[in-house]
């Protein structure tokens, strides 16, 4: 958690990180924002593993394709007993997820119990399995942003072109947002794209 205490702050934000991820480290780039009145919540992932071989740097993963649903079910299960216990029910927090956490985000938002204000979709994409029936609802009800950097590695203009229509097409209002950089999150854009939550 980074930020000041949950009760006293104004505005507060689940962070969910990417593929191999850490929330201490991924934390750090948030703190563009935890001066500014924000408390951000980054759960971790529930599959932990080594980064390279067997043994150094650990990173955690939402899920894999090794019994996946119930993968899925899981996780979703922890946020919302996560959301709970923090006392967020009637909070209506900021949900932002990265790379990995994109689908993660989409995933809780259609199945979970949490309502959220605002989505932001940071260099991901949509889950190909993803229930628009249930989540193209909440999504109509929030406020939805798409980041990507102009030099993302792994996304590219297309990703801006096929989101952007399957939320057309889901009438899910949203607005994107390039900026100069990679697979990362931006400060700048982030403080900007939170600025009116």
């Amino acid at each position: 958690m980074l930020g000041g205490p949950i009760e006293e702050a104004k505005h507060i934000m689940i962070a969910l990180h990417g593929y191999g991820q850490l929330p201490e480290f991924f934390l750090r780039k948030f703190n563009a924002i935890a001066d500014e009145g924000w408390c951000i919540i980054a759960p971790e992932g529930m599959h932990r593993f080594y980064l390279d071989g067997t043994s150094g740097r650990v990173g955690a993963s939402w899920m894999t394709k090794e019994d996946r649903e119930t993968d899925i079910a899981d996780y979703v299960h922890y946020l919302d007993a996560l959301s709970a216990h923090l006392h967020l029910t009637d909070r209506c927090p900021v949900l932002l997820g990265f790379s990995q956490g994109v689908a993660t985000a989409s995933r809780w938002v259609a199945a979970g119990q949490q309502h959220f204000k605002h989505l932001i979709l940071w260099a991901g994409v949509f889950p190909p399995d993803f229930n628009w029936t249930k989540g193209g609802i909440h999504m109509r009800e929030m406020r939805v942003d798409v980041a990507l950097g102009d030099t993302d590695p792994f996304f590219k203009d297309e990703l801006l072109k096929n989101t952007s229509e399957v939320l057309d097409s889901m009438d899910v209002k949203h607005t994107f947002h390039r900026f100069s950089g990679g697979h990362a999150i931006d400060s700048n854009l982030l403080r900007s794209i939170v600025e009116p939550s």
